[in-house]
């Protein structure tokens, strides 16, 4: 993948109220692309969005860009993270255990349960 290529594709669900990220395949980011994705979830004028974030592709997130998705609570209701591999899960475990913020993080496995979970936010 090129650097002048997003290496995650954002979509908003109007039925579910859902923000999703989903990282593309073998997809490495930084703090530039997570600024980068932190602005275009702000872009979709969804005030505080419900956020999927799909990471069984991803293949590294640095620590800039961890510590950045976990400060970024302003754009965000809450989060739930799904991840397949155990390098995913451990990944989205990396990211459960960093500093609590105020937003509610939770890791799945499958769309469906995080869907519901999202949904069951306040």
């Amino acid at each position: 993948m090129s650097s002048d290529e997003k290496c995650w594709e954002i979509t908003w669900d109007p039925t579910t109220g859902i923000a999703r990220t989903d990282w593309l395949p073998g997809a490495v980011c930084g703090i530039d692309e997570a600024r980068d994705v932190d602005a275009e979830i702000k872009a979709l004028g969804q005030d505080k969005v419900l956020s999927l974030v799909d990471l069984r592709q991803v293949a590294s997130i640095d620590r800039p860009a961890r510590e950045f998705f976990m400060d970024r609570n302003p754009n965000y209701r809450a989060v739930a993270l799904v991840a397949g591999s155990a390098s995913t899960r451990m990944l989205a475990n990396f990211f459960l255990g960093l500093k609590r913020g105020s937003i509610p993080v939770k890791m799945f496995t499958s769309d469906a349960d995080a869907v519901a979970w999202l949904q069951a936010q306040p």
